[in-house]
């Protein structure tokens, strides 16, 4: 993804139960055997980093490369039931909402195998039921989630405009080699990769902010604005979902940040999220952080995140601090059907110039312009519509039974 898009599509998952949940028996040199490091292809769409991964030495799927969550989720139940697979404990998750629960199943020992690594065994979370949904969100096959255990004490590049994953043996990884790189420190909870940063929502108040490194978050930033009494929303605001998760919508704001700075390295007017926290969790101390960093922000760089010795290295890509381009219609829409090429309109931002258009949820999509849907991914659907403001984009929808022509003229939503 080139970093045009601005749709949220935050997955948040949380351990809810009185056990903890048993670690795998991975050890990094079994991972990637002798070698110095591996390097693993990746599937970059719509802010999401999606990988191959053989399970249980056998069947084909895809998954999402995601530091932000602790643990690895198999979606889709009946992959593990296909395979005759042990549950050894029922648990409970929390949900996105911070109060739904959902029920899942812990196994033990479960085989994955990335391409260009040896199989290894790795406790995994099934999903009683698939809650998320993210293959209509990406537009694309999504199967699970490889959370930030797998890689445990490894040191992974991301280098997205080669859409390549290299992991290297802590052991053998030469820092000397490391051209043009800023060096960062991080810290290491739960297997998770924070840093510190300075964030100023508005002109002269800046507060340090502890943020989660999420390559599961197709987004640039998002803060958790009520965690520190100076992370007040910013003045020009759009409320909406922000994205998917267990418990359903993930309900937030958009808006402009006046700067955000990780080091001598910053961005101005980024283009941000804000959601509420549950306030008992963070009395109690289950949220660790101000916010996150993901994949649209994170794309700007050559990545290197070093989990064995708490380091994060980035390379600036040329204007890497250029303005981010956004959605200017309102619209979101998701994809559906077997091959997932058709288009319905899942969200609609109040007063957009979706909105002015009469355009509404369940519209679904038959014509852009002059060309079927079938011509389009969702990808590019969305890319659409970030065009330049005063751009005219005319669509054929269906309401029902009834086929309508629908004009919308782009516009910034957040002046």
């Amino acid at each position: 993804m080139s970093g045009l898009y601005f749709k949220s599509m935050l997955v948040i998952i949380m351990i809810f139960c009185n056990f903890p949940l048993l670690q795998g028996q991975l050890l990094k040199s079994y991972l990637i055997g002798e070698s110095d490091q591996v390097t693993i292809p990746f599937v970059y769409t719509n802010g999401f980093i999606i990988v191959d991964v053989i399970f249980q030495k056998i069947l084909p799927l895809k998954f999402i490369v995601d530091t932000g969550a602790e643990n690895t989720i198999l979606l889709k139940r009946e992959h593990a039931e296909m395979l005759n697979i042990t549950y050894h404990k029922k648990i409970k998750l929390l949900g996105s909402d911070m109060s739904e629960e959902v029920h899942a199943y812990i196994c033990n020992g479960s085989f994955l195998q990335l391409v260009n690594t040896r199989s290894v065994r790795h406790n995994i979370i099934v999903l009683e039921k698939d809650h998320l949904f993210l293959e209509e969100y990406i537009g694309s096959r999504v199967d699970g989630i490889l959370g930030a255990e797998f890689f445990k004490g490894l040191i992974i590049r991301i280098d997205y405009k080669s859409s390549q994953l290299t992991i290297y043996d802590p052991l053998k990884f030469n820092t000397s080699k490391l051209k043009n790189y800023k060096t960062f420190d991080l810290e290491i909870i739960n297997n998770k990769p924070y840093i510190n940063c300075i964030t100023e929502i508005s002109s002269g108040t800046s507060v340090k902010t502890r943020l989660l490194i999420d390559s599961g978050a197709g987004l640039t930033a998002l803060f958790h604005h009520n965690t520190d009494t100076l992370l007040t929303m910013s003045d020009h605001i759009v409320k909406g979902s922000l994205g998917k998760g267990l418990g359903g919508d993930i309900e937030g704001y958009s808006g402009r940040i006046h700067r955000l700075n990780i080091g001598d390295l910053y961005f101005n007017n980024l283009l941000s999220s804000f959601q509420d926290l549950d306030e008992t969790l963070i009395a109690k101390d289950k949220i660790n952080r101000n916010g996150l960093i993901g994949n649209l922000l994170l794309e700007r760089f050559d990545v290197i995140i070093n989990l064995a010795h708490s380091k994060l290295y980035l390379k600036p890509k040329k204007n890497y601090n250029k303005t981010f381009e956004f959605d200017k219609s309102g619209l979101t829409l998701f994809a559906y059907g077997e091959n997932l090429n058709k288009y319905y309109v899942k969200y609609v931002t109040e007063k957009s110039p979706a909105a002015d258009a009469d355009i509404r949820p369940g519209d679904i999509i038959l014509k852009i312009g002059f060309f079927s849907y079938k011509w389009f991914t969702l990808r590019q659907l969305n890319k659409l519509f970030i065009g330049k403001t005063g751009k005219k984009i005319r669509l054929k929808i269906q309401r029902g039974d009834e086929i309508m022509k629908k004009e919308i003229i782009l516009r910034d939503l957040f002046k």
